[in-house]
């Protein structure tokens, strides 16, 4: 099977590109981001953070294709009703880290590009940095992937919450890790007033549950942690309650969209990757997340609607040379019985 990238490569110098784009006009695209590294090195994680350069490069990139970028709200609208301007794009944003309000949002007020951030409040609430997250940088900045991270979460999370981050900052020294990732406020979220310096700024605040619950398997949960995100979003920026939800680490489960539409949500998106055609249900859109090792090629073929159709050839491909190999062996078997 040919690799993704020389088959976007193809499409490009062929001109199938321009052609993906007339055919995927009618869908909706949603870029996917998370926060941006500031610490020093190399960022951490595959997809959660990306430079503050790679994401400014990306935002000029879109401002400058001339693609219309829709507020989430109108473009749910607009999608459902089948008017959406050819080839539109939203762009959201995951959990509400700190560096969303100190680097992010100055790059998109540059561009003037609208924007949602899907906030967890949680942690917002207690100015303390993410405890699972941070404690996995540790280990992964020490080198020791031997350390049994889940007994650390649980151990430091065990604490109150007042002795939670001194608790972090010992293993972090007994790691040997300095705390240049604290004093930049790397795994913190925004606070109360930086969400509501953002909303105040056109930064659209929509849900995301108040402590990111996996909601695949805490589904029971899903209703009241909404209202508690809702509580606290409304708190902090005086503003109507949230209307649009984003699935934590995208976690899906078959009843939430009606949990979802009993409380006043009108749309939710996964992190699977995909276009939304008119008529895609609205508690399941499909969003491109973009990261720090996501070349532009990949980034633009999404947009031009490449990606779709090379996603869906390499799919068929993966199950012919699954079937294939498959129906070859069941073949031999049938003819060592006969033997």
């Amino acid at each position: 099977m040919l690799p993704k990238r020389a088959l976007l490569r193809a499409a490009r110098w062929t001109g199938l590109s321009m052609l993906a784009r007339r055919m995927t006009g009618a869908q909706l695209r949603i870029l996917c981001y998370h926060g941006l590294w500031l610490a020093p090195g190399a960022p951490f994680g595959s997809c959660l953070f990306m430079t503050p350069e790679r994401f400014a490069a990306r935002m000029a990139r879109l401002a400058r294709s001339g693609l219309p970028v829709l507020p989430l709200g109108e473009a749910v609208e607009r999608l459902a009703a089948n008017r959406l301007p050819r080839a539109a794009v939203v762009i959201t944003i995951d959990d509400g880290w700190a560096s969303t309000h100190s680097h992010m949002l100055p790059v998109l007020e540059r561009h003037r590009l609208p924007a949602t951030l899907y906030a967890t409040t949680w942690y917002a609430g207690r100015d303390l940095p993410v405890i699972n997250v941070a404690v996995d940088y540790l280990i992964a900045a020490s080198g020791r992937a031997g350390e049994d991270r889940g007994a650390v979460i649980r151990r430091i999370e065990a604490l109150p919450e007042r002795e939670r981050l001194d608790a972090l900052r010992a293993h972090g020294r007994a790691l040997g890790v300095g705390e240049a990732w604290l004093e930049c406020r790397q795994f913190h979220l925004m606070r109360p007033a930086e969400i509501a310096d953002a909303h105040g700024r056109g930064l659209d605040i929509q849900l995301h549950t108040h402590r990111h619950i996996d909601v695949a398997g805490r589904i029971g949960q899903l209703v009241p942690e909404i209202a508690a995100n809702r509580a606290a979003l409304v708190a902090a920026t005086g503003a109507g309650a949230p209307e649009h939800f984003c699935y934590p680490s995208g976690t899906f489960h078959p009843s939430a969209p009606a949990l979802l539409a009993a409380s006043g949500i009108r749309s939710a998106t996964l992190v699977t990757e995909g276009l939304n055609p008119p008529g895609a249900s609205p508690f399941a859109l499909r969003r491109f997340v973009d990261g720090q090792h996501v070349r532009a090629s990949a980034f633009d073929a999404y947009l031009d609607g490449t990606l779709h159709y090379v996603s869906r050839a390499r799919a068929v491909a993966g199950r012919i040379e699954i079937e294939v190999p498959r129906r070859v062996a069941a073949a031999s078997g049938m003819l060592l019985c006969a033997l």
